[in-house]
């Protein structure tokens, strides 16, 4: 009996106990839950926040390594300029010894890059110095390269009528009378190369030629009667009965043809006004070519004794008289020439173009020396003795020339050529001496030195604008950690400018910049003061209750896409920062409530906001919902407005809501009743398709009976122009979740 009353007192007190546990622990559970979230939240924040600080490490690292890296290669730079400048200052010692050891050097002194650390007189100087060189050596070159001089290659033709003249030929005075020395003249001639040389008027030609000169000696004639030789058969030899054989020769002419290579070497004038010229000299020699051959008339009779009249014309014994004959070319010897020269001709030049001169001219030439060189062959006779060899009347004819005979042993043989000349010359280039470009003038330097107004520190890394008045060309310059900008600029006007982060614009000067000068300017920079940033306090309450709220709040930009500032409030609903006066966007949520998003045109205030507790009857507009002009479909800008209510909505599966369609007053009752039902439908479908049950929404629309603005302005019809749910049910349960 007493364990049986144990026992029911054990039942009855579970069946007390275990609804009032569970109300506990449920309760506690949901407390728990909701602390968790919000450790979550502030654990995420602090991550971020860790986040965010260690990446501006990392850039402030990077940033570090870039300046040092900056830092190494402006370090390199200067020494590079610093070398530079050392090696100019080297070059322009060198120059100056070399000036003052020969005063009187004709070379220009070179180009050079004019060193910074010169005086702007020490430029100038140099710079005058190194001018007058140049154009002491251009005056001597354009001297040179004015002078009246040119030189010519040529080549040449001659022709005209040529003689041998040969006299002092002694003849055997035993022989026949009737012997001749007339020489008749022929065509002669050549073709030669040279050079000649024109300075001012005067002229100067030598070269290389080959001439020809011809003529036919008479040395006995038709009208002095024959030439008798009389010749006497050897009987012993092959027959037994005497016979003389007897030649008759008669009109005997010897051509002789003289070949020289022949140096000329010749001066004269041409004239400027009148294309006429004249050269003489002489012609150095010596004989190639020399040739003889002599022909005439021949007769042969034979006598016999024992015939009654002598043997004549009988053609098969060679017996013809008045047979003409040529003998065998014979060589004959000539040698060293010396000839007088001389021509006179005109200028054709108008005829041809171009670096190219013709010439045609009349010319003489006269052998001063004899080119006779005798040679006679062994056994050589008197010229008559030599026309018929004793013992051979029939075979042969050994007639030699009559330079080649003892007669003209002591012969004068001259050349003589005259006629017309033509020759063609070639201008050779000209070769000048360079005239040497003048140094460039050295622009002169300006620098601009800048400090703070307040400290008269220097400032590194001012941006410096220097632009030039007549091209408008802008230069831009950082200055150094001295605050120093250095540089050439041309002659001419300038406007300088500085900026710099913190600081307030230098004024615009205006500077002339001259040659050969050097300025520094100064400008002064004033700090631009810090900004005092207004406070914004905000605090957050229950419409109804009027008790703080604790809320998350979050300022953008007007357009909602740049977060300028976010908090947690404190438990009192109390949110303070500093913000720019201005224009924002703040939304503020907390759990249970309907978020709220306003606008705020903030100076320096503190705002209250009120936000209303989720529950049934609530009516609430939907933000940011965009629809096309007088049309259902909604714009994908609204995305973000219907994922909220979606996401709220699938969060708090009890609830329940009626989508209202409203419109302004433009149209007809009908159109706008079916346009505002149409957009509450075309949300409720947009919800269904993102997973919230159909029968949790409804949907309805108003038209334009329901305005909460005037219709007479844009901005009452835009107002207007909404769409708005009603919570209609949650099945009896306070809303937690966030809207």
């Amino acid at each position: 009996m007493k364990k049986l009353t144990y026992i029911l007192l054990l039942v009855f007190t579970f069946s007390i106990g275990a609804p009032i546990m569970d109300i506990t622990f449920g309760t506690d559970i949901t407390v728990l839950v909701a602390a968790d979230n919000k450790d979550k939240a502030r654990e995420k924040a602090a991550k971020e926040r860790e986040k965010a600080k260690a990446k501006k490490a990392k850039e402030r690292e990077k940033a570090a390594k870039a300046r040092e890296k900056e830092k190494a290669k402006k370090a390199k730079e200067a020494a590079k300029r610093k070398a530079q400048q050392q090696k100019a200052q080297q070059q322009r010692a060198q120059a100056q010894q070399k000036t003052q050891s020969s005063n009187t050097s004709d070379k220009a002194a070179p180009t050079k890059p004019q060193p910074n650390n010169l005086s702007a007189a020490e430029e100038k100087a140099l710079y005058m110095e190194q001018t007058e060189s140049i154009n002491r050596a251009n005056a001597k070159a354009e001297v040179y390269n004015n002078r009246d001089i040119a030189h010519r290659l040529g080549l040449w033709g001659q022709i005209g009528y040529s003689n041998l003249f040969t006299s002092n030929i002694a003849f055997d005075n035993n022989a026949n009378t009737g012997f001749l020395n007339t020489d008749k003249g022929y065509v002669g001639g050549g073709a030669g190369i040279g050079y000649q040389l024109r300075y001012k008027r005067a002229l100067v030609t030598t070269g290389l030629e080959f001439m020809t000169y011809n003529s036919v000696m008479d040395f006995y004639g038709a009208d002095k009667g024959p030439l008798v030789r009389p010749f006497q058969y050897d009987p012993e030899l092959s027959v037994t009965y005497d016979m003389t054989y007897t030649y008759t020769f008669s009109q005997l002419q010897d051509k002789l043809i003289g070949g020289f290579i022949q140096l000329p070497i010749m001066a004269g004038m041409e004239h400027r006004n009148v294309p006429v010229f004249w050269q003489a000299g002489l012609k150095l020699g010596i004989g190639v070519i020399g040739k003889s051959t002599i022909n005439g008339v021949r007769t042969t009779t034979i006598k016999d004794n024992e015939l009654y009249e002598d043997l004549a014309n009988i053609y098969s014994h060679d017996l013809v008289t008045n047979e003409p004959f040529e003998a065998p070319t014979t060589k004959v010897s000539l040698g060293f020439n010396l000839a007088a020269t001389a021509e006179v001709g005109v200028n054709l030049d108008q005829w041809i173009t171009g670096p190219v001169r013709l010439r045609a001219s009349l010319f003489v030439d006269y052998g001063l020396l004899n080119v006779s060189s005798y040679k006679a062959a062994d056994g050589a006779q008197d010229l008559p003795m030599q026309l018929a060899r004793p013992n051979t009347p029939l075979l042969d004819y050994p007639i030699n020339s009559t330079l080649n005979t003892i007669s003209a042993a002591n012969a004068n043989v001259n050349p003589f050529l005259v006629g017309a000349k033509f020759a063609l010359w070639f201008d050779l280039p000209r070769h000048n001496k360079p005239l040497q470009k003048l140094p460039k003038e050295p622009n002169p330097r300006l620098g601009v030195y800048l400090y703070d107004n307040e400290s008269a520190t220097a400032l590194g890394g001012v941006s410096v604008e220097i632009a030039s008045a007549e091209t408008g060309k802008i230069q831009t310059r950082t200055t150094n950690k001295q605050g120093l900008v250095q540089g050439r600029f041309a002659t001419g006007r300038y406007t300088i400018a500085a900026t710099k982060n913190g600081y307030f614009p230098s004024d615009t000067l205006v500077r002339d910049i001259e040659s050969f000068t050097f300025d520094t300017l100064r400008l002064a920079l004033t700090r631009v003061p810090e900004p005092v940033l207004p406070t914004l306090c905000l605090n957050i309450y229950d419409t109804e209750t009027k008790q703080p709220v604790e809320a998350f709040a979050r300022l953008t930009t007007l357009t909602d896409t740049t977060t300028l500032f976010s908090a947690e409030s404190s438990d009192d609903g109390f949110i303070e920062t500093t913000l720019l006066a201005g224009d924002y966007l703040a939304h503020v949520t907390a759990m249970g409530y309907m978020s709220k998003d306003d606008t705020l045109h903030f100076v320096q205030d503190t705002l209250d906001i009120y936000l209303t507790r989720i529950k049934e009857g609530i009516k609430v507009k939907i933000n940011n919902l965009f629809f096309a002009t007088n049309k259902t479909r909604i714009l994908p800008m609204s995305e973000q407005s219907l994922s909220d209510l979606a996401q709220f909505l699938l969060e708090n599966p009890t609830v329940s809501i009626l989508i209202t369609g409203h419109t302004d007053a433009v149209g007809s009752d009908e159109a706008n009743q079916k346009l505002s039902e149409g957009r509450a439908n075309a949300v409720r479908e947009d919800l269904i398709k993102r997973g919230v049950a159909a029968e949790r929404l409804a949907s309805e629309g108003k038209g334009e009976t329901q305005p909460v603005d005037t219709n007479d302005t844009e901005e009452g019809r835009q107002n207007n122009r909404r769409v708005e749910f009603v919570i209609t049910g949650t099945d009896g349960e306070d809303i937690q979740q966030v809207y």
